[in-house]
């Protein structure tokens, strides 16, 4: 070939740059010369890498900066003055997230060092792209990158990215992983958890029923009905004997274990007399599980999955149950008596922070971290109390 008859203006536009590159090198032309950095980075790059046989033709290039393959990239630093390789999943999920604008790798694509995943660096080993068979490749960054990496990267008890860092409710962001997530806000940091354990612990009672059926002392009970922004679910306590002013009765039960994605605990506190528990339940939940599902509807939360569900349901978590006072008000038979209903709602910062970052308080034997309103009714008065754990 005629070195004097190629132009670098031709150069930048042949579909195997190696074979003229080579070509140029060999001919000393003063052409290979005029190349720009980072054209010749990228270009030996390319062929320490095998060139067409490993990545295929050039489908698309930046001059200087990128050239794009079926399925790959190779990218040049301009700060390390190299350039780095980008293929497969962790290439896709690059495009997919920007290109050039989510950043310039500063690694090759490099096996995890648990021997199953691979991952490349960019932006001065600021963000991260990770893929693995189980979890496929996902971004990571800043905050949230810097505590999983104190953690051991994918060696530590999260395992890898499950999704890319994603708005969180309360104007947080979030990565989910296999085993947990990390959460952040500007004023908390990156938390780490596994799944939040919600319980049940007791209730109190500040006055019992004027009358019940001849009896000096009540028989309550609670009716618990669940939701998040996906499900739907109900619990009923024990029936607790004989239960006076100013008792109270510990009790341990789990309500939810799962993401901290948001969730309401409707509360329905009935005195025993007669009647059956699981029916009265069964209704509460007839009630419950209509005004969820037209909230899911209505909210667009049907298709919407990981963190980024709490901040889409963000502060309309609480629409997706009734006011359960009004909704149930003729639902129950006179075999029990309701003495009254509320609801507590924990959005999702409220439900990480409470998990993470705060102690149990007491009221006498019961230990909790958010305590009902004071629920009132034939002459009686109670608080149910609630805690949130990490799983």
């Amino acid at each position: 070939m005629d070195s004097k008859a190629i132009q670098k203006k031709n150069y930048t536009s042949v579909l195997k740059p190696n074979q003229v590159l080579n070509e140029l090198k060999n001919d000393n032309s003063s052409i290979f010369a005029a190349l720009s950095i980072g054209e010749k980075a990228i270009a030996d790059k390319y062929a320490a890498l095998g060139g067409e046989r490993a990545f295929g033709l050039v489908t698309d290039k930046d001059e200087g900066k990128v050239w794009y393959f079926g399925g790959s990239a190779i990218v040049y630093n301009k700060e390390k003055k190299a350039a780095f390789a980008i293929h497969g999943a962790i290439y896709a999920k690059w495009h997919e997230a920007g290109g050039l604008s989510f950043g310039v790798p500063t690694t090759d694509e490099t096996a995890t060092l648990d021997g199953v995943g691979r991952f490349n660096h960019f932006n001065n080993n600021t963000a991260s792209i990770y893929w693995s068979p189980q979890s496929g490749a996902h971004t990571i960054y800043g905050a949230i990158r810097t505590r999983w990496a104190e953690l051991g990267w994918e060696r530590s008890y999260l395992g890898y990215p499950t999704s890319d860092e994603v708005d969180f409710a309360s104007g947080g962001r979030a990565n989910d992983f296999q085993n947990g997530g990390i959460y952040w806000w500007s004023d908390t940091d990156a938390i780490d958890l596994r799944d939040v354990v919600v319980r049940y612990t007791g209730l109190h009672c500040f006055g019992e029923t004027d009358w019940d059926q001849s009896s000096d002392s009540d028989e309550p009970y609670v009716i618990f009905a669940m939701t998040t922004p996906k499900n739907v679910w109900s619990a009923t306590s024990r029936i607790y004997d004989d239960v006076d002013g100013g008792e109270q009765r510990p009790d341990l039960q789990e309500l939810y274990r799962g993401r901290p994605y948001g969730l309401n605990i409707g509360i329905v506190l009935m005195e025993h007399d007669f009647g059956n528990p699981n029916k009265y339940r069964d209704e509460v939940m007839t009630v419950v599980s209509g005004v969820h599902a037209a909230g899911v509807v209505g909210l667009g939360l049907i298709p919407v999955v990981g963190p980024l569900i709490a901040a889409v349901a963000g502060s309309a978590l609480g629409s997706l149950m009734p006011k359960l006072g009004g909704a149930i008000n003729d639902l129950l038979d006179t075999g029990d008596d309701r003495i009254g209903t509320t609801t507590i709602t924990l959005g999702a910062r409220e439900m990480v922070l409470l998990a993470a970052r705060t102690n149990n308080s007491k009221q006498g034997a019961i230990g909790y971290k958010r305590e009902s309103q004071l629920i009132s009714g034939l002459g009686a008065s109670y608080k149910v109390y609630i805690d949130v754990v990490p799983a």
